[in-house]
């Protein structure tokens, strides 16, 4: 069946069609339903496999030279991870990436990350050189090659993580811990749509850490929502939904 001309899927609009899924080699020691995750999970969180992809287990069991049980297993563990559509006998969808979607995410990790930097000023936690390292670290990665998107996302993933676990709050750090594939896919995305973005990511952190490294809770804490929140106007009209 085709899936573009299926009208329980019309409501998505703009499909893209079946991709080729490059070859994944598995690990012998790995699980067949785990190789199957794995694969799949990167080639999504990476935008290798695009927003509005059209996957089928066939296909996916062919790829990675599994049977089509383990890609379903696969396809569930993603679905509910909320890194794929499944639509049962029929295939899967990956999901678009909306401008509400990244909105809600910013303001999601805005409650977690401001907690963090609050408790980190007001205990004077040591963590601001490990944040100045890591921008250093994201400035270098810009600065040798612009284009090493996912490389510079990883370590702004690990900048704001580190905002996080510092104040060694194990709920907190597991409940953030949750959004870190999405959060990965949408940095990815805002990265590669905006030109100046991975720039102007470097800036802003280096102002939260000056910030930090004073124990200046109220000015770490405008600054982090800057970063999170208002500078999402530059995404109107590039993303929508």
């Amino acid at each position: 069946m085709n899936l573009l001309h299926d009208t329980s899927l019309a409501r998505f609009g703009g499909w893209t069609s079946s991709v080729d899924l490059p070859p994944g080699k598995r690990d012998p020691s790995m699980k067949a339903a785990e190789h199957a995750y794995r694969y799949l999970k990167d080639l999504i969180v990476t935008l290798e496999l695009p927003p509005r992809a059209i996957v089928t287990e066939k296909e996916v069991a062919s790829a990675t030279d599994v049977s089509r049980t383990p890609v379903r297993e696969a396809f569930f563990r993603l679905q509910a991870e909320r890194l794929l559509d499944i639509f049962p006998r029929r295939g899967a969808v990956v999901p678009e990436i909306t401008l509400r979607g990244i909105t809600e995410q910013a303001q999601t990790r805005l409650v977690l990350e401001g907690h963090g930097v609050e408790s980190i000023c007001n205990r004077k936690i040591p963590v601001a050189g490990e944040l100045f390292r890591l921008i250093e670290q994201q400035e270098a990665v810009y600065r040798r090659d612009p284009t090493k998107i996912l490389e510079m996302v990883l370590i702004d993933k690990e900048f704001h993580w580190s905002l996080v676990k510092a104040i060694g709050n194990t709920e907190f750090s597991q409940l953030y811990n949750t959004l870190h594939d999405r959060q990965v896919r949408i940095g990815i995305a805002m990265f590669n749509a905006v030109d100046d973005r991975p720039c102007k990511a470097i800036h802003q952190h280096t102002k939260i850490a000056e910030a930090i490294q004073e124990n200046d809770t109220e000015l770490a804490l405008e600054r982090l929502e800057y970063h999170l929140i208002e500078s999402l106007d530059e995404l109107t009209g590039i993303f929508t939904g």
